[in-house]
């Protein structure tokens, strides 16, 4: 579980917050309540053409030990059931640690890539879509389940200019080439280099925690 040490977005009611990016491959009941959470929210039916929702990559990931899924929680809640969770699981995303990355960067031993993205209806307009893809939030989940990283790759639908707008903001930049493999059409490649900083505290743990999901 990573716990991120950005500001600000606002929870419900208005209260400043730092964000959470809890793994929901790890046994704990905390991501239990979220797996059931994420898998019943929804995306905004104008994004769904964009992004598949955590129903169906949620079980993908749960078969693939390269794909680790996590949830987006404001810092000051902990839910302890399912109400709770749903109330306050901000988002969804998958960070894979191969997948088609091959396909996307020229080193992808040193990259991974954040799939299936998504901030739910309830919690956007807050920046929240950015600042969990940003550098102080998911650079230390990326350093603890791939530490070879150096690089987050994503792909982003052209038509899609409010997902793009996020990851700019993060900090993610066009490669200059596209992805053409996706039912939404052509995709634009973004990455960005990880902060070298969270590599500090990576070590034979994590290597251990790569090399045995």
């Amino acid at each position: 579980m990573s716990t991120s040490t950005t500001g600000a977005p606002s929870g419900h009611g208005g209260t400043g917050a730092v964000l959470r990016l809890v793994r929901l491959d790890h046994g704990t009941e905390e991501a239990r309540v979220l797996r059931e959470a994420v898998v019943r929210q929804r995306v905004a039916p104008d994004q769904r053409r964009f992004v598949t929702e955590a129903v169906h990559t949620l079980p993908q990931a749960d078969t693939d030990p390269d794909r680790i899924p996590f949830a987006v929680v404001p810092a000051g809640f902990r839910p302890r059931d399912r109400a709770e969770a749903l109330d306050t699981c901000a988002g969804f995303g998958i960070v894979d640690r191969r997948g088609h990355l091959r396909d996307l960067v020229d080193t992808p031993e040193r990259a991974a890539l954040l799939r299936a993205y998504y901030v739910t209806p309830e919690w956007q307009g807050r920046g929240i879509g950015r600042a969990a893809c940003s550098a102080p939030v998911l650079d230390p989940l990326v350093a603890e389940v791939a530490p070879r990283a150096t690089e987050i790759v994503l792909c982003v639908n052209h038509a899609n200019e409010a997902g793009r707008r996020t990851y700019l903001a993060a900090g993610f930049a066009p490669t200059g080439r596209d992805h053409h493999d996706g039912p939404s059409g052509p995709q634009q490649i973004l990455s960005r280099p990880m902060d070298p900083g969270v590599h500090g505290v990576a070590g034979p743990r994590d290597e251990r925690t790569e090399n045995t999901q």
